[in-house]
């Protein structure tokens, strides 16, 4: 009964956030966010609300479905107080008009959600409901706070404007947690993660929900300033990410953009973006619409290997005395560079097919006549076909390469080799997708619609039973997923079938239809 309940409770708090509105005054409780916060992400419950169609008359009924269902499982006047909470959220004492804040940091190592109160007195009524069902304990007094904990893995700390949520495991963690609490509390603008220019960027964003994010903080060992190609004297935590997702209609979008005020950093990423340039859309008449995967980049040569000259580690790879050998078979690229993953199947290796545009035939000759150096294993060899067309054999797969009019390919598709450099119909070019690469300096994309018509993944949904079907439908909404990078900035696009309807709004109608409600 009372796992029950606290499922009910989880999708109270759900249901309370999607039925607020109201705008709210800069908050301060944000300056309880540490300076040195490596992840902060910032909700923005009014918007995520109004685009869910919280005011909707169908999501009205589920909500009065949902608050009968409490009625059996608890007394008469703790019910009362939640149907009140239910019909006015600000009742809950939590300002859930202003955005909710999740963070974790090197100097508090415990995610941490921070709110603001609106109204303290509600908060210790709603508190006092939570603790008659046992979902949380009774509240007690420490240095400067109140807190409670709820279900033996999380610490609810609040003060008369801010609330806190800090996850721990175990005793000795949680008698930590109350003692470094006081610390974040006693913080001011000047001490706090409000210092940070980055983290007020991130409050200029328009998304649902924004991001400030250290990639040092999620690379951990791999993030090593020699492996991006800079010096040993360079702190990678002075790079941030920026970020902010957003609900649309028919669209799922996250924007994303590097952010540094470091001169060293910011000089390898104006190297970085000169060894890019715009795509052209050169190749797509060559992969057929049903293409499943597409990576596309536009590429300068000559500058990406001065790019990959930056790096300590190319630089030892490859020793002086090949480094002029190298650099004519980077040079020798340039504009697209076109990889498509065209079939899957039960019975072959996946089959792809690749394209580059070259400025001379250099690659694969210097490939060919330096095969003896490349380590191939027994079984495997490069062998000549024709005139810059080749074939790479081995026990498990057959590559086929050369280049036609500066048009580098590559396929282990036998059938796809014989076609090279043939327009197929319908093509790539006319897909959806097709015009949004156009311009940009990297793509991928993946083809949901010809994911899903795949013969091998009909054949594992039917094997699948009502559990897959699910899984199936609800791709089935899905278009295509889409990221596509420009300069220092990208953005990965989710595009849904029904373009008509905000896309949360679609997920919340779906986990009702799959939920009964």
């Amino acid at each position: 009964m009372k796992k029950n309940l606290f499922l009910h409770f989880s999708l109270l708090t759900v249901l309370i956030v999607s039925i607020s509105a109201c705008s709210s005054k800069k908050p301060e409780y944000t300056y309880v966010i540490p300076s040195d916060a490596s992840q902060v992400i910032a909700i923005n419950l009014k918007s995520l609300a109004d685009k869910a169609g919280a005011k909707d008359k169908e999501n009205k009924e589920a909500l009065q479905k949902l608050t009968d269902a409490l009625k059996s499982d608890m007394n008469t006047v703790t019910y009362q107080q939640l149907e009140a909470i239910l019909k006015d959220p600000t009742q809950s004492g939590v300002d859930v008009n202003a955005p909710i804040y999740i963070f974790n940091a090197p100097s508090f190592p415990y995610t941490t959600m921070v709110a603001k109160v609106q109204n303290e007195d509600d908060l210790l009524k709603l508190l006092e409901v939570t603790e008659k069902e046992q979902i949380s304990s009774p509240i007690e007094e420490a240095d400067g706070y109140n807190f409670a904990r709820l279900n033996k893995r999380a610490l609810l700390a609040f003060t008369p404007t801010t609330v806190m949520v800090v996850n721990y495991t175990g005793t000795s963690q949680l008698e930590k947690v109350k003692e470094e609490i006081p610390a974040l509390l006693k913080q001011t603008k000047e001490n706090s993660i409000n210092s940070n220019p980055g983290f007020k960027k991130m409050q200029k964003q328009n998304g649902d929900i924004n991001m400030l994010i250290s990639p040092s903080s999620l690379l951990s060992a791999y993030a090593n300033p020699l492996n991006y190609g800079i010096s040993h004297n360079v702190d990678l935590k002075d790079m941030k990410m920026l970020g902010n997702l957003s609900f649309e209609k028919g669209k799922i979008e996250l924007k994303v953009e590097s952010y540094t005020e470091n001169a060293e950093l910011k000089a390898l990423f104006e190297k970085q973006i000169k060894s890019t340039c715009p795509i052209e859309n050169t190749f797509l008449k060559y992969f057929p619409k049903s293409t499943l995967a597409l990576f596309s980049i536009g590429i300068n040569g000559e500058e990406f290997y001065n790019v990959l000259q930056e790096n300590e580690q190319f630089r030892n790879d490859f020793s002086i005395t090949k480094a002029a050998e190298v650099k004519n078979l980077f040079s020798a690229f340039h504009n697209d560079l076109t990889v498509g993953l065209i079939n899957v199947t039960m019975n072959s290796n996946p089959s792809f097919l690749a394209y580059a545009s070259v400025k001379n035939d250099a690659p694969l000759k210097t490939l060919y006549e330096k095969k003896s150096e490349l380590g191939l294993k027994r079984g495997e060899d490069i062998m000549k076909l024709n005139e810059n067309e080749y074939v790479y054999k081995s026990r498990a797969i057959n590559i086929f390469f050369g280049i036609r009019n500066k048009q580098m390919y590559a396929t282990n598709d036998e059938l796809l080799y014989k076609n090279v450099c043939k327009t197929v119909d319908p093509s790539a070019k006319e897909t959806e997708f097709a015009s949004g690469l156009k311009g940009k300096r990297t793509a991928f994309v993946i083809n949901a619609e010809a994911v899903l018509d795949l013969p091998v993944v009909k054949m594992l949904v039917g094997f699948g039973g009502q559990e897959y079907s699910t899984y199936y439908s609800l791709l089935g909404n899905i278009s295509h997923l889409e990221a596509v990078g420009n300069e220092d900035k990208a953005t990965v696009t989710l595009q849904l079938k029904n373009k008509n309807a905000n896309a949360l709004k679609q997920i919340v109608d779906f986990i009702k239809q799959f939920t009964g409600m």
